[in-house]
């Protein structure tokens, strides 16, 4: 989590914060905010796709809040983008992935100090060039 203390006494839409608290962005909140997200609390990675989907849409990702935001906010944030961006993209390119028989994955997600799926497991075989 990210966290700010107030250098004086201030008010937040009609909160009083007195100077030097300790104040924390609620990232899940920002994340899954229903004014910037259609179904927020949905598993839909298309979200981020253009509308014909042949391209990445970046002002749809922009919205997640993952790296803090104002003066502290991480300056690792575009190499760290890129990176995962690239790697999902050559695991994407170079493997296929299947469920295992009789199983479906389960998406529902798991609330902890992270939010993740339910635990399960995947079969990956190497895409052929013909796919």
């Amino acid at each position: 989590s990210f966290s700010f203390s107030t250098t004086k006494d201030t008010s937040l839409n009609g909160y009083y914060i007195p100077k030097d608290t300790c104040v924390f962005i609620n990232q899940w909140q920002i994340n899954h905010d229903p004014e910037l997200w259609k179904d927020p609390s949905s598993f839909v990675p298309d979200r981020f796709l253009s509308s014909d989907g042949s391209e990445v849409n970046k002002q749809e990702g922009e919205k997640v809040m993952v790296f803090g935001m104002g003066k502290r906010r991480c300056i690792g944030e575009v190499i760290a983008r890129n990176e995962v961006y690239l790697f999902l993209a050559i695991i994407v390119q170079k493997l296929h992935f299947h469920a295992m028989s009789g199983q479906k994955p389960d998406m529902t997600p798991e609330y902890g100090l992270t939010m993740k799926h339910k635990r399960c497991h995947l079969r990956a075989t190497m895409r052929t060039n013909e796919e």
